[in-house]
């Protein structure tokens, strides 16, 4: 029985919360802090690559397909009688195939929690205890799941690797630090062993490095030398690697920067490994951690750009831990990529997937910010548009003494009102048409206008929809304006000095600000400005610099609504 979906919990960081992937893309993108958990979680990626899930001690939550073959194996077409009755297979076991199932495995490998997501119950006299039967051959059944990334061979890159000098071995081993890389190299340059071509180096894997280098610099060859004598770089009779450059002659990789060798690990892993190990490049899972570090953002693209074709064009599958806003930019727009978010809350760390790429998300193209801007945010704040970003920055300052600022301690995003309709905030995993803006970041305040035209007046459907959907996210905020529109809560004393005007009235609750081609009343502009148009975002920021926090705690809700946002605010970055 192949799983789909896996998550797991009970190791190290993930003690409490589950963790995991809801399926598997070419390249696998995991973001999150320091000491957030990443690492970990490639620990699950190597658990089912060797099919050893029942040997970790771990808990697991499943999702797939029971499968004809799998559910013979325990609905014997040969059998009839007790337990279940009649023919096993015929009256029972052929229900269930291609029915979707979830199911979870406890550390000491029991089945719990199983659930159809169709109805494969029967309906008679004997029907608790025949499904009962069923029930017990098919926990059977998803005991032991499998999963596509099992057998697979697992690759790791750590953050904390190297290439130094070495004594020749024969055996041809790269370890996960990158011990063995200069030994690699050695043999395949100079061995007469038709199993290493020495193409392979000073070819291929050349080609690959000024690829990947561009401008950034290009060599000319790939070779080897012995120490030959105790230097401070190298032991006598240690090999290490050097590398041409025009006008430059041979130049030893220990004179070199770190970058180069981060890329020249990745190519080792990519290039040579299979070879060594007389494997297919499909058969592989290459894990590779902060490959950002030491490498020039240009360069740093062309390397993401490497091995998302590598991928493809060789049926591999890769994933990467990082903090690089380069990944999350160039990954969040791939179809061919995703990627997992992972937090911690100071007790236990858990995973959220963002389901989709960026340009799928049409309102997330007109967000005013990058993928990587939102997904490293400590949280988000979503705004209808660009002036009520103003507005909510310039207040968010006031309220916390200018203690907290955009882009540090927080991000506004913006969901453009109509667009409402399109979202939504679910912590959920199910996949719907709407986009999932929670799967973004799990930290969210939401600021919605009422559009209220008087009292009795109700709010939106989509407006009642996404209050409902944030009232149910711990530690989330939303934000319905009391009054009809953000403008509302402008003091008139504010706009006086923003618009070079005498005596203009502060706004009323409902009264509509800007003119409405279905109002019958006049507008907020209109009466006292005799004005039917003035721009939001020239209005915000003129009006923005002459707030003060005891001119604005006097407008309707704004005293109550900003305590709750500041504090939601200082609890993202606690």
């Amino acid at each position: 029985m192949k799983a789909d979906s896996v998550y797991f919990k009970g190791h190290l960081c993930f003690q409490k919360e589950w963790a995991g992937f809801d399926t598997i893309k070419p390249v696998n993108v995991i973001i999150g802090r320091n000491n957030s958990g990443k690492s970990h979680l490639l620990d699950l990626v190597e658990a089912l690559s060797q099919g050893e899930l029942d040997k970790r001690g771990w808990q697991y939550r499943c999702r797939g397909v029971l499968d004809e073959r799998s559910l013979r194996r325990e609905f014997d077409a040969h059998a009839s009688g007790a337990p279940l009755g009649g023919n096993h297979w015929d009256d029972h076991g052929i229900h269930f195939v291609n029915t979707k199932i979830t199911w979870q495995i406890d550390a000491s490998g029991d089945v719990s929690n199983v659930n159809y997501l169709k109805d494969c119950t029967l309906k008679s006299r004997s029907a608790p205890r025949l499904n009962a039967d069923r029930l017990s051959l098919i926990k059977n059944v998803v005991s032991k799941p499998t999963h596509q990334l099992n057998r697979k061979a697992f690759r790791r890159l750590l953050a904390d690797r190297d290439i130094k000098t070495e004594p020749p071995k024969i055996e041809l081993i790269l370890g996960p630090d990158g011990n063995g890389a200069s030994n690699i190299i050695r043999r395949f340059i100079i061995t007469s062993n038709e199993q290493f071509p020495r193409e392979v180096i000073q070819q291929e894997l050349l080609d690959a490095l000024n690829e990947i280098f561009g401008n950034d610099g290009q060599f000319t060859e790939i070779q080897v030398q012995e120490h030959d004598e105790e230097k401070a770089d190298g032991p006598q009779g240690h090999w290490e690697v050097y590398l041409g450059e025009e006008k430059k002659g041979l130049i030893p990789l220990s004179k070199s920067g770190s970058g180069l060798k981060t890329v020249l690990l990745v190519l080792l892993n990519l290039l040579v490994i299979p070879i060594i190990e007389n494997k297919r490049e499909f058969e592989f899972i290459f894990a590779f951690e902060e490959l950002e570090n030491n490498l020039h953002p240009a360069l740093l693209r062309r390397l993401f750009q490497y091995l998302e074709r590598y991928a493809l064009d060789e049926q591999a599958t890769i994933f990467l831990t990082t903090h690089s806003s380069t990944a999350l930019d160039f990954f969040g727009v791939s179809k061919n990529a995703q990627i997992i978010h992972v937090t911690h809350n100071g007790q236990t760390a858990r995973t959220t997937t963002v389901s989709a790429h960026f340009d799928r998300l049409g309102v997330v193209s007109e967000l005013g910010a990058k993928p990587s801007d939102l997904l490293q945010a400590n949280g988000i704040v979503w705004v209808e548009g660009p002036s009520d970003r103003v507005y909510l920055n310039r207040w968010i300052q006031l309220y916390s003494e200018g203690a907290l600022r955009e882009g540090r301690d927080y991000q506004c995003a913006f969901y453009g009102g109509s667009l409402l309709a399109q979202i939504e905030f679910q912590p959920s995993e199910e996949e719907t048409e709407l986009a999932n803006l929670f799967r973004v970041n799990p930290n969210i305040v939401v600021v919605c206008d009422g559009d209220r035209a008087s009292e009795d007046s109700h709010l939106k459907d989509r407006v009642e929809r996404i209050s409902k959907e944030v009232e149910n996210i711990p530690g989330a905020h939303i934000w319905i304006t009391e009054a009809r529109e953000i403008e509302n809560y402008l003091p008139g004393s504010v706009l006086e000095k923003a618009l070079d005007l005498p005596s203009l009235p502060d706004p009323e609750q409902y009264e509509g600000f800007f003119p409405r081609t279905e109002a019958s009343d006049k507008s907020y502009l209109e009466a006292n400005m005799s004005r039917k148009h003035y721009d939001k975002m020239r209005l915000a920021t003129q009006s923005a610099p002459h707030m003060t926090k005891d001119i604005m705690a006097g407008r309707f809700d704004w005293e109550d609504q900003m305590r709750g946002i500041v504090d939601r605010i200082k609890s993202w970055n606690t």
